[in-house]
């Protein structure tokens, strides 16, 4: 019976995506920064590093800030996240609209998550699975201009849909600031399937052992 739920399911899937891929150049890319979140210390690096970002647009004489809208990603029972967001958003909102021509708009998408702490590997093509089609519907509707990630394993789909409906979109992934050493499993598969356009590091010794890394320094 799950066998032919799971078959029926990537049949529903990739019919969509052909069906979005027909159509696709209907849709323009939006002026957006895409951000996905994880529970915990990777929520709390994106959303740093995305507040230096607002502040050093903000310390220029720049009129506008290069982006109308900063889409969130988070799973479904990411709480904790929402939770941040619930809090930091009131506050950007007011610092971006300070001169009446330059507020930023925000929006939160969740998806299924890809694999929970611990579950079964077999059962996680499905959960995958539905985390894709997800990713697909959200990245056929914005296609974002940025997509920025640090880790979490819930951004794979979400890189992926982007990789096979807008390839415009400028993926960069920023290693987490833990990872000293070595990459994180997120880390390792992105790098060596070179699924995004730019590889962040925070440490000099990655650069040496991933040479196609980039190091500017601790960015959060």
């Amino acid at each position: 019976m799950f066998a032919i739920l799971l078959i029926s399911f990537i049949v529903i899937c990739i019919g969509t995506i052909i069906f979005l891929l027909l159509i696709g150049q209907q849709s323009d890319q939006t002026k957006s920064l895409m951000s996905v979140l994880g529970s915990g210390g990777h929520t709390h690096e994106m959303l740093t590093l995305i507040k230096s970002l607002i502040i050093q647009e903000e310390s220029k004489d720049s009129k506008h800030f290069p982006f109308e809208e900063i889409i969130f990603i988070v799973s479904r029972d990411d709480e904790f996240s929402v939770e941040k967001l619930n809090q930091i958003i009131p506050e950007w909102s007011s610092s971006s609209s300070n001169d009446g021509k330059n507020s930023i708009r925000f929006q939160l998408h969740r998806i299924q998550r890809s694999r929970q702490v611990h579950q079964n590997y077999i059962s996680s093509i499905w959960t995958t699975l539905i985390s894709l089609y997800h990713s697909f519907k959200i990245i056929y509707k914005i296609r974002p201009k940025i997509l920025l990630c640090n880790g979490p394993g819930v951004c794979i789909p979400v890189i992926i849909a982007c990789r096979i409906i807008s390839n415009r979109t400028n993926i960069i992934f920023v290693e987490s600031f833990c990872r000293t050493r070595s990459l994180s499993l997120t880390g390792k598969i992105l790098y060596h399937t070179k699924l995004v356009n730019h590889f962040m590091v925070q440490w000099p010794k990655l650069v040496g052992k991933y040479p196609r890394a980039k190091f500017l320094g601790l960015l959060v």
